[in-house]
Protein backbone atom coordinates (compact mmCIF):
# COMPACT_ATOMS: atom_id res chain seq x y z
CA UNK A 1 0.00 0.00 0.00
CA UNK A 2 1.23 3.31 -1.06
CA UNK A 3 2.05 5.86 1.59
CA UNK A 4 -0.07 8.71 2.17
CA UNK A 5 1.80 12.00 0.87
CA UNK A 6 2.32 15.20 2.38
CA UNK A 7 3.06 18.27 1.87
CA UNK A 8 4.37 20.87 4.55
CA UNK A 9 3.86 24.41 3.90
CA UNK A 10 5.50 26.87 6.90
CA UNK A 11 7.75 29.75 7.15
CA UNK A 12 9.39 28.53 9.41
CA UNK A 13 12.12 26.58 8.74
CA UNK A 14 13.09 24.83 11.48
CA UNK A 15 8.81 24.21 12.90
CA UNK A 16 8.63 22.90 9.19
CA UNK A 17 11.78 20.54 9.78
CA UNK A 18 10.33 19.05 12.96
CA UNK A 19 6.96 19.07 11.39
CA UNK A 20 8.38 16.94 8.00
CA UNK A 21 10.86 14.50 10.68
CA UNK A 22 8.03 14.01 12.94
CA UNK A 23 5.56 12.72 10.29
CA UNK A 24 7.87 10.49 7.91
CA UNK A 25 8.50 9.10 11.46
CA UNK A 26 5.56 8.32 11.88
CA UNK A 27 5.04 6.39 8.65
CA UNK A 28 4.23 9.26 6.12
CA UNK A 29 5.70 10.16 2.75
CA UNK A 30 6.93 14.37 2.79
CA UNK A 31 8.97 14.76 -0.04
CA UNK A 32 9.38 18.65 0.44
CA UNK A 33 8.50 21.84 2.45
CA UNK A 34 7.36 24.97 1.31
CA UNK A 35 7.85 28.42 2.44
CA UNK A 36 5.93 30.53 0.40
CA UNK A 37 3.03 30.73 -1.74
CA UNK A 38 4.77 30.50 -4.77
CA UNK A 39 6.54 27.83 -3.47
CA UNK A 40 3.68 25.77 -2.53
CA UNK A 41 2.37 25.77 -5.85
CA UNK A 42 5.11 24.80 -7.71
CA UNK A 43 5.65 21.90 -4.91
CA UNK A 44 1.60 20.88 -5.78
CA UNK A 45 2.26 20.58 -8.95
CA UNK A 46 6.07 18.38 -8.52
CA UNK A 47 4.61 16.34 -6.00
CA UNK A 48 0.77 15.91 -6.03
CA UNK A 49 0.07 15.00 -2.32
CA UNK A 50 -2.59 13.40 -0.68
CA UNK A 51 -2.93 16.26 1.88
CA UNK A 52 -1.64 19.58 2.84
CA UNK A 53 -0.14 20.93 6.06
CA UNK A 54 -1.04 24.86 5.96
CA UNK A 55 0.18 27.87 8.03
CA UNK A 56 -2.11 30.40 7.99
CA UNK A 57 0.09 33.31 8.70
CA UNK A 58 2.01 32.57 5.98
CA UNK A 59 4.21 35.42 5.57
CA UNK A 60 4.71 37.01 1.67
CA UNK A 61 1.48 38.74 -0.41
CA UNK A 62 -0.26 35.82 -0.34
CA UNK A 63 -0.87 34.36 3.44
CA UNK A 64 -2.16 29.92 3.70
CA UNK A 65 -5.59 31.36 3.19
CA UNK A 66 -4.96 32.35 -0.45
CA UNK A 67 -2.95 29.17 -0.87
CA UNK A 68 -5.87 27.11 0.78
CA UNK A 69 -8.49 29.08 -1.86
CA UNK A 70 -6.57 27.77 -4.61
CA UNK A 71 -5.44 24.53 -3.62
CA UNK A 72 -9.52 23.86 -2.90
CA UNK A 73 -10.59 25.93 -6.44
CA UNK A 74 -7.71 23.13 -8.36
CA UNK A 75 -7.07 20.00 -6.70
CA UNK A 76 -8.99 18.07 -4.49
CA UNK A 77 -7.38 17.09 -1.36
CA UNK A 78 -7.50 18.21 2.23
CA UNK A 79 -5.93 20.80 3.81
CA UNK A 80 -5.48 21.01 7.51
CA UNK A 81 -4.19 24.86 8.86
CA UNK A 82 -1.42 25.24 11.73
CA UNK A 83 -2.54 28.24 13.79
CA UNK A 84 -1.11 30.04 16.45
CA UNK A 85 -3.03 32.82 17.64
CA UNK A 86 -5.48 34.09 15.12
CA UNK A 87 -7.85 37.40 15.17
CA UNK A 88 -11.14 36.45 13.74
CA UNK A 89 -11.35 37.90 10.43
CA UNK A 90 -8.77 35.71 9.96
CA UNK A 91 -10.35 32.97 10.97
CA UNK A 92 -13.52 33.33 9.43
CA UNK A 93 -11.46 33.83 6.07
CA UNK A 94 -9.64 30.56 7.04
CA UNK A 95 -13.23 28.24 7.60
CA UNK A 96 -14.67 29.31 4.09
CA UNK A 97 -12.23 27.35 2.48
CA UNK A 98 -13.26 24.29 3.81
CA UNK A 99 -9.95 22.64 6.15
CA UNK A 100 -10.54 18.90 7.33
CA UNK A 101 -8.48 20.50 10.82
CA UNK A 102 -6.73 22.83 12.49
CA UNK A 103 -3.32 22.05 14.92
CA UNK A 104 -2.91 24.79 16.82
CA UNK A 105 1.34 25.34 18.18
CA UNK A 106 2.79 24.00 19.54
CA UNK A 107 2.05 20.81 19.62
CA UNK A 108 3.23 16.78 19.46
CA UNK A 109 3.26 13.62 17.96
CA UNK A 110 0.08 12.35 18.76
CA UNK A 111 -1.29 15.27 18.05
CA UNK A 112 0.07 15.28 14.59
CA UNK A 113 -1.28 12.15 13.69
CA UNK A 114 -4.39 11.81 15.25
CA UNK A 115 -5.07 15.38 13.30
CA UNK A 116 -4.06 13.47 9.95
CA UNK A 117 -6.09 10.73 10.20
CA UNK A 118 -9.14 12.25 11.28
CA UNK A 119 -8.39 14.64 8.24
CA UNK A 120 -7.93 11.85 5.44
CA UNK A 121 -11.16 9.97 7.38
CA UNK A 122 -13.23 12.84 6.74
CA UNK A 123 -12.47 13.30 3.53
CA UNK A 124 -12.44 9.80 2.33
CA UNK A 125 -16.20 9.84 3.77
CA UNK A 126 -16.75 13.07 1.80
CA UNK A 127 -15.66 11.98 -1.39
CA UNK A 128 -18.26 8.81 -0.81
CA UNK A 129 -21.28 11.04 -0.21
CA UNK A 130 -20.19 12.75 -3.18
CA UNK A 131 -20.05 10.24 -5.34
CA UNK A 132 -23.26 8.57 -3.80
CA UNK A 133 -24.95 12.42 -4.39
CA UNK A 134 -23.84 12.11 -8.00
CA UNK A 135 -24.56 8.61 -8.42
CA UNK A 136 -28.79 9.51 -7.16
CA UNK A 137 -28.92 12.64 -9.21
CA UNK A 138 -28.21 10.53 -12.62
CA UNK A 139 -30.17 7.89 -11.41
CA UNK A 140 -33.10 10.41 -11.23
CA UNK A 141 -32.64 11.98 -14.75
CA UNK A 142 -33.79 8.78 -15.74
CA UNK A 143 -37.37 9.18 -13.85
CA UNK A 144 -39.98 10.52 -16.11
CA UNK A 145 -41.81 12.01 -13.61
CA UNK A 146 -40.48 15.94 -12.15
CA UNK A 147 -38.80 15.66 -8.84
CA UNK A 148 -38.25 18.80 -6.60
CA UNK A 149 -36.40 17.97 -3.46
CA UNK A 150 -36.56 21.37 -0.71
CA UNK A 151 -35.12 22.77 2.57
CA UNK A 152 -37.71 22.90 5.34
CA UNK A 153 -38.61 26.13 4.42
CA UNK A 154 -39.15 24.86 0.77
CA UNK A 155 -35.89 26.53 -0.66
CA UNK A 156 -35.17 24.14 -3.45
CA UNK A 157 -31.96 22.06 -3.59
CA UNK A 158 -32.23 19.65 -6.61
CA UNK A 159 -34.47 19.66 -9.64
CA UNK A 160 -34.72 16.46 -11.75
CA UNK A 161 -34.46 17.28 -16.12
CA UNK A 162 -38.52 16.78 -15.71
CA UNK A 163 -38.72 19.31 -12.83
CA UNK A 164 -36.65 22.06 -14.68
CA UNK A 165 -38.68 21.56 -18.53
CA UNK A 166 -41.74 22.03 -16.08
CA UNK A 167 -40.64 24.72 -14.09
CA UNK A 168 -38.57 26.73 -16.88
CA UNK A 169 -35.78 27.21 -14.29
CA UNK A 170 -32.72 24.71 -14.85
CA UNK A 171 -31.22 23.20 -11.38
CA UNK A 172 -28.59 25.75 -10.47
CA UNK A 173 -30.55 28.67 -11.29
CA UNK A 174 -33.11 27.52 -8.88
CA UNK A 175 -30.56 26.93 -6.08
CA UNK A 176 -32.27 28.55 -2.95
CA UNK A 177 -35.44 29.45 -4.53
CA UNK A 178 -38.84 28.96 -2.51
CA UNK A 179 -40.87 26.13 -4.25
CA UNK A 180 -43.81 28.24 -4.30
CA UNK A 181 -42.09 30.94 -6.49
CA UNK A 182 -41.89 28.25 -9.02
CA UNK A 183 -45.42 27.23 -8.71
CA UNK A 184 -48.82 28.15 -7.62
CA UNK A 185 -50.92 24.34 -6.76
CA UNK A 186 -54.01 24.68 -6.36
CA UNK A 187 -57.06 21.50 -5.17
CA UNK A 188 -60.46 21.68 -4.95
CA UNK A 189 -59.97 19.63 -1.62
CA UNK A 190 -56.82 21.51 -0.29
CA UNK A 191 -57.36 25.45 -1.75
CA UNK A 192 -54.20 26.63 -2.10
CA UNK A 193 -51.25 24.76 -0.95
CA UNK A 194 -48.27 27.11 0.35
CA UNK A 195 -45.12 27.11 2.69
CA UNK A 196 -47.04 27.27 6.18
CA UNK A 197 -49.66 24.34 4.94
CA UNK A 198 -47.13 22.06 3.54
CA UNK A 199 -44.87 22.20 7.09
CA UNK A 200 -48.22 21.84 9.25
CA UNK A 201 -48.45 18.35 7.14
CA UNK A 202 -44.99 17.26 7.51
CA UNK A 203 -44.92 18.56 10.85
CA UNK A 204 -47.66 15.44 11.46
CA UNK A 205 -45.35 12.98 9.78
CA UNK A 206 -47.80 13.23 6.99
CA UNK A 207 -47.32 12.57 3.13
CA UNK A 208 -49.51 15.13 1.38
CA UNK A 209 -51.08 13.27 -2.14
CA UNK A 210 -53.01 15.54 -4.08
CA UNK A 211 -54.31 13.01 -7.01
CA UNK A 212 -55.73 16.08 -9.10
CA UNK A 213 -54.70 19.59 -8.89
CA UNK A 214 -53.99 22.74 -11.06
CA UNK A 215 -50.47 23.59 -11.20
CA UNK A 216 -49.30 26.86 -12.11
CA UNK A 217 -46.01 27.59 -13.47
CA UNK A 218 -45.26 31.43 -12.46
CA UNK A 219 -42.40 31.88 -14.84
CA UNK A 220 -45.19 32.02 -17.84
CA UNK A 221 -48.54 31.60 -15.96
CA UNK A 222 -48.98 28.28 -17.99
CA UNK A 223 -51.22 25.71 -16.30
CA UNK A 224 -50.30 21.68 -15.98
CA UNK A 225 -53.49 19.39 -14.59
CA UNK A 226 -51.44 17.09 -12.24
CA UNK A 227 -50.63 14.91 -9.14
CA UNK A 228 -48.96 16.14 -6.53
CA UNK A 229 -47.10 14.36 -4.00
CA UNK A 230 -44.75 15.57 -0.97
CA UNK A 231 -43.60 13.24 1.53
CA UNK A 232 -40.72 14.51 4.40
CA UNK A 233 -37.04 13.68 4.06
CA UNK A 234 -35.90 12.32 7.76
CA UNK A 235 -31.55 11.63 8.84
CA UNK A 236 -31.01 8.46 10.33
CA UNK A 237 -32.52 9.67 13.96
CA UNK A 238 -35.39 10.36 12.21
CA UNK A 239 -35.29 14.36 11.97
CA UNK A 240 -37.19 16.16 10.00
CA UNK A 241 -34.22 17.73 6.51
CA UNK A 242 -36.57 18.81 4.12
CA UNK A 243 -39.40 17.28 1.18
CA UNK A 244 -38.96 15.09 -1.82
CA UNK A 245 -42.03 16.32 -4.02
CA UNK A 246 -43.16 14.24 -7.61
CA UNK A 247 -45.67 15.77 -9.75
CA UNK A 248 -47.00 13.50 -12.58
CA UNK A 249 -48.73 15.22 -15.31
CA UNK A 250 -52.30 14.14 -16.00
CA UNK A 251 -51.20 12.78 -19.32
CA UNK A 252 -48.35 10.95 -18.33
CA UNK A 253 -49.95 7.21 -18.52
CA UNK A 254 -49.87 5.53 -15.07
CA UNK A 255 -47.15 3.45 -14.33
CA UNK A 256 -47.50 -0.07 -13.51
CA UNK A 257 -45.15 -1.28 -10.48
CA UNK A 258 -45.14 -4.98 -11.64
CA UNK A 259 -43.64 -3.75 -15.24
CA UNK A 260 -41.08 -2.08 -13.60
CA UNK A 261 -39.83 -4.55 -11.18
CA UNK A 262 -41.00 -8.32 -11.23
CA UNK A 263 -40.69 -11.06 -8.28
CA UNK A 264 -38.82 -14.21 -9.14
CA UNK A 265 -41.42 -16.92 -10.29
CA UNK A 266 -41.19 -20.06 -12.51
CA UNK A 267 -42.07 -20.17 -16.13
CA UNK A 268 -44.62 -22.40 -14.21
CA UNK A 269 -46.45 -19.47 -12.21
CA UNK A 270 -46.14 -17.07 -14.53
CA UNK A 271 -49.39 -14.83 -15.37
CA UNK A 272 -51.03 -15.76 -18.69
CA UNK A 273 -51.07 -12.25 -19.62
CA UNK A 274 -47.19 -11.93 -19.65
CA UNK A 275 -47.71 -13.32 -23.95
CA UNK A 276 -48.67 -9.76 -24.43
CA UNK A 277 -45.75 -8.13 -24.14
CA UNK A 278 -43.23 -10.61 -23.23
CA UNK A 279 -40.12 -8.55 -23.20
CA UNK A 280 -41.49 -5.91 -20.48
CA UNK A 281 -42.94 -8.97 -17.81
CA UNK A 282 -39.93 -11.14 -18.77
CA UNK A 283 -38.45 -12.86 -15.57
CA UNK A 284 -35.39 -14.74 -14.82
CA UNK A 285 -34.64 -16.09 -11.25
CA UNK A 286 -32.58 -14.68 -8.98
CA UNK A 287 -33.28 -11.47 -10.43
CA UNK A 288 -35.10 -8.33 -11.86
CA UNK A 289 -35.43 -5.92 -14.62
CA UNK A 290 -35.64 -2.35 -14.17
CA UNK A 291 -36.74 0.15 -16.19
CA UNK A 292 -33.58 2.80 -16.96
CA UNK A 293 -34.94 5.15 -19.80
CA UNK A 294 -36.68 3.24 -22.89
CA UNK A 295 -34.15 -0.25 -21.85
CA UNK A 296 -35.07 -3.47 -19.59
CA UNK A 297 -31.97 -3.80 -17.38
CA UNK A 298 -31.46 -6.89 -15.55
CA UNK A 299 -30.40 -7.13 -11.43
CA UNK A 300 -29.30 -9.70 -9.79
CA UNK A 301 -30.70 -10.14 -5.97
CA UNK A 302 -27.15 -11.59 -5.03
CA UNK A 303 -25.60 -7.94 -6.36
CA UNK A 304 -28.09 -5.88 -4.43
CA UNK A 305 -26.71 -4.26 -1.28
CA UNK A 306 -29.86 -2.36 0.03
CA UNK A 307 -33.23 -0.49 -1.08
CA UNK A 308 -34.50 2.75 0.34
CA UNK A 309 -37.74 4.65 -0.39
CA UNK A 310 -37.80 7.96 -1.58
CA UNK A 311 -41.92 9.01 -1.53
CA UNK A 312 -43.67 6.27 -4.41
CA UNK A 313 -40.09 5.32 -5.67
CA UNK A 314 -37.45 2.78 -4.39
CA UNK A 315 -33.62 3.33 -4.70
CA UNK A 316 -31.99 -0.09 -5.15
CA UNK A 317 -28.26 -0.06 -4.31
CA UNK A 318 -26.45 -2.60 -6.10
CA UNK A 319 -22.25 -3.30 -5.95
CA UNK A 320 -21.95 -1.36 -8.85
CA UNK A 321 -25.15 0.78 -9.85
CA UNK A 322 -28.23 2.84 -8.24
CA UNK A 323 -31.25 2.47 -9.73
CA UNK A 324 -34.64 4.31 -8.82
CA UNK A 325 -37.93 2.64 -9.57
CA UNK A 326 -41.34 3.90 -8.95
CA UNK A 327 -42.60 1.68 -6.31
CA UNK A 328 -43.42 1.42 -2.65
CA UNK A 329 -41.33 -0.23 -0.41
CA UNK A 330 -44.15 -2.56 1.16
CA UNK A 331 -44.69 -4.10 -2.92
CA UNK A 332 -40.98 -4.51 -2.74
CA UNK A 333 -41.10 -6.26 0.59
CA UNK A 334 -43.53 -9.10 -0.84
CA UNK A 335 -41.90 -9.88 -3.90
CA UNK A 336 -38.01 -10.19 -2.56
CA UNK A 337 -37.26 -13.81 -0.93
CA UNK A 338 -37.54 -13.31 3.09
CA UNK A 339 -34.42 -15.70 3.33
CA UNK A 340 -31.98 -13.26 1.73
CA UNK A 341 -33.89 -9.64 1.92
CA UNK A 342 -35.26 -8.18 5.52
CA UNK A 343 -36.86 -4.38 6.23
CA UNK A 344 -34.81 -2.87 8.87
CA UNK A 345 -36.57 0.77 9.05
CA UNK A 346 -39.49 2.43 7.32
CA UNK A 347 -36.73 3.76 4.57
CA UNK A 348 -34.42 0.57 4.30
CA UNK A 349 -34.66 -3.51 3.30
CA UNK A 350 -31.14 -4.85 3.60
CA UNK A 351 -29.42 -7.88 2.20
CA UNK A 352 -28.44 -10.16 5.24
CA UNK A 353 -25.50 -11.54 3.52
CA UNK A 354 -23.95 -7.48 2.69
CA UNK A 355 -24.09 -6.86 6.42
CA UNK A 356 -20.35 -6.47 7.43
CA UNK A 357 -20.50 -4.78 11.14
CA UNK A 358 -24.03 -4.49 13.44
CA UNK A 359 -25.00 -3.37 16.81
CA UNK A 360 -28.79 -3.11 17.85
CA UNK A 361 -29.12 0.45 16.61
CA UNK A 362 -27.60 0.05 13.49
CA UNK A 363 -25.86 -2.10 10.68
CA UNK A 364 -23.15 -1.29 8.15
CA UNK A 365 -23.08 -2.17 4.77
CA UNK A 366 -20.35 -1.40 2.18
CA UNK A 367 -19.35 1.76 4.29
CA UNK A 368 -22.81 3.46 5.04
CA UNK A 369 -24.86 3.06 8.15
CA UNK A 370 -28.03 1.82 8.14
CA UNK A 371 -30.09 2.74 11.32
CA UNK A 372 -32.67 -0.03 12.59
CA UNK A 373 -35.72 0.99 13.10
CA UNK A 374 -37.22 0.58 16.97
CA UNK A 375 -40.42 -0.99 15.40
CA UNK A 376 -37.79 -3.24 13.26
CA UNK A 377 -35.43 -4.22 15.96
CA UNK A 378 -36.85 -6.78 17.43
CA UNK A 379 -37.45 -9.11 14.33
CA UNK A 380 -34.12 -8.18 13.21
CA UNK A 381 -32.20 -9.27 16.22
CA UNK A 382 -33.93 -12.37 16.30
CA UNK A 383 -32.83 -12.96 13.21
CA UNK A 384 -29.78 -12.79 13.32
CA UNK A 385 -29.52 -14.64 16.22
CA UNK A 386 -30.81 -17.36 14.24
CA UNK A 387 -28.49 -17.47 11.65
Amino acid sequence: MDKVRILVVEDESIVAKDIQQTLIRLGYDVPATASSAPNAFAKLEEYDPDLVFLDIKLKGEQDGIHVAEHIRQKYDIPVIFLTSFVDKNTLDRAKVTEPYGYLVKPFNESDLQTTVEMALYKFKKDLQSRENEKRFANALTNVEDAILVTDMECRVSFLNPKAESITGFGNVSAQGMNLFKLIKLESDEYEIVNTDSLAKHMKQGDVLDIPECTITVLRDYSNIKASFVCSPIRDEKDHLLGYAIVITKADTPAKKTNTEVQPTVTPESKPAETASNPLENQVIQNSFFVKRGSMLVKVFLENIYWLQAMDNYVIIQTKEDQFVIHATMKDIETKLPSDKFLRIHRSYIIALDKISAMDEGAVVIKEKTIPVGKSYKEVFMNRINFL
